[in-house]
């Protein structure tokens, strides 16, 4: 998993914002920057600030992480395909195995 380019932040950027209902205008305002600053930003031609990407990521309601990282070949960590009762099952199973991975470190004095 990497980062994205500068031209995918900035479509990602531009998705989010219109997903959301927000003008460009209404966002550059909210981040303190210009809205043609911003319209650089989604076309790819300007990158942000930390201060900048901080506010953007808190005023769409996303991690800095869901902004910058590119994530399409991303597996999820787990996959449930049961119901709750076999989702309870499979945690019962990992807490499991952790207390018996604590128990012999312990054991082994590390």
């Amino acid at each position: 998993m990497g980062y994205l380019s500068p031209s995918e932040l900035g479509v990602r950027i531009a998705e989010l914002r219109t997903q959301r209902g927000v003008a460009q205008r209404r966002l550059a305002d909210e981040i303190g920057i210009d809205p043609s600053a911003l319209s650089r930003v989604e076309s790819g031609e300007r990158g942000l600030a930390v201060g900048e990407l901080v506010a953007l990521a808190a005023f769409l309601d996303v991690s800095t992480d869901a902004l910058l990282l590119d994530d399409g070949n991303a597996l999820p960590l787990f996959r449930n395909d049961g119901d709750e009762e076999a989702a309870a099952a499979a945690v019962d199973e990992f807490n499991a195995v952790i207390d018996d991975f604590l128990a012999l470190k312990a054991t082994l004095g590390r």
